[in-house]
């Protein structure tokens, strides 16, 4: 364990100083997914609690116990649909401020994924400039001193590794990304669906 700490601090210094902002990136990353992850599973139970919700309107056929369950109900998306459900007039008006629903979610889901997608592009250019500043001192150690084998293989490994490394950032960065942008999609899909059952619940019940 030791030893592979050790290889490790070995390899890090000897990726040059476009290191530490790939060490920065993916802590970055790694942090946002943890907090994307703490957020989909609230989100999770606020859609449950919306479809309990919309289940107990459905088996009365009634627009008020809809909005007395959302009143009694506590998470954020109950209390951005209660205004909504509180105050529709008709069907047109409820369509329209039930796109906003949508909206209002589609923002939660996606908070920090830009940064995901940045990490993405910035971190193989990164290592890029590793490799960039490696082959310079390779090429200096030769123009300065043919016979300075070390410090050319040190470039060269330099070069390698912040190479690696930023393609290795971007690859972890890439598939938080995928499996969060598929979360968004599956989310904003059920929620429309569970939309259009409010919109369905008040059609019925103007009957």
């Amino acid at each position: 364990m030791e030893a592979m700490m050790e290889y490790t601090i070995h390899l890090f210094h000897a990726g040059g100083v476009v290191m530490y902002p790939l060490v920065l990136f993916m802590l970055a990353a790694c942090t946002i997914l943890f907090e994307r992850i703490r957020m989909y599973r609230r989100i999770d139970r606020e859609l449950q609690q919306l479809s309990d919700n919309i289940d107990a309107g459905r088996n009365s056929n009634n627009w008020a116990t809809l909005e007395s369950a959302v009143k009694n109900s506590n998470d954020a998306l109950s209390q951005f649909i209660l205004p909504i459900v509180d105050s529709v007039y008709n069907v047109e008006g409820l369509e329209n401020r039930l796109h906003d629903v949508v909206g209002y979610m589609d923002e939660r889901l996606k908070r920090g994924l830009n940064w995901l997608s940045m990490m993405v592009t910035m971190a193989p250019l990164l290592g890029l400039l590793g490799t960039v500043v490696g082959m310079i001192r390779s090429f200096a150690a030769v123009g300065g001193d043919i016979g300075a084998p070390t410090v050319i293989t040190g470039g060269v490994s330099e070069a390698l590794i912040a190479t690696a490394t930023g393609l290795s950032v971007a690859i972890v960065a890439l598939a938080f990304h995928s499996w969060c942008t598929s979360k968004v999609n599956y989310d904003i899909a059920k929620l429309e669906q569970k939309l259009g059952s409010i919109m369905d619940l008040y059609i019925r019940s103007q009957r």
